[in-house]
């Protein structure tokens, strides 16, 4: 662990707030303590405790997927009403979005296209509880959406519900 400390004029002093901007920026920073020193020139004093050596912690942001880009567009089309049902029955039972279904779990359902609420438990991180509280809208909105099955000769001759006809 290794310390660097700032100082950084009362008065506005642009360059020495990038330099400190830049560096915890390009750190893997442990802790920041600021402390404001008074007298003939006052200044914030600030000591940044970091990892020397090591990448700085990446956010969260640079580490979203953009379904648009991994989904095929009929999938995608699915995706984007399954998350528009998301935030509805989330706004429903006074939840955050990601309580519901998280993204990666909504991209999992529509590549699995369950028809059944046994297919969906079948889908990583929805359970029995999700299945039963959200499943039907779910199910229905997966139907409602999904694009429709290309049919070749002698396809008519197999028997199948009408569910799994869509996909």
């Amino acid at each position: 662990m290794q310390y660097k400390t700032f100082m950084l004029p009362a008065s506005a002093n642009e360059q020495s707030e990038e330099a400190l901007n830049i560096f915890l920026r390009t750190q893997r920073v442990i802790s920041v303590r600021t402390e404001f020193v008074s007298g003939v020139s006052p200044c914030w004093c600030v000591l940044v405790e970091y990892v020397h050596g090591q990448e700085p912690l990446s956010s969260k942001s640079a580490n979203k997927i953009d379904y648009m880009k991994v989904l095929p567009p009929d999938e995608f089309a699915v995706f984007s009403k399954l998350r528009e049902l998301r935030k509805e029955l989330a706004a429903k039972d006074s939840v955050p979005p990601f309580v519901v279904y998280t993204d990666e779990q909504l991209a999992a359902i529509v590549k699995a296209k369950p028809v059944t609420i046994e297919q969906l438990v079948a889908v990583q991180g929805v359970g029995h509880a999700k299945a039963e509280k959200y499943g039907e809208a779910t199910l229905k909105t997966i139907v409602e959406n999904a694009p429709p099955k290309s049919v070749s000769p002698g396809d008519d001759k197999k028997s199948s519900s009408s569910a799994e006809t869509l996909f």
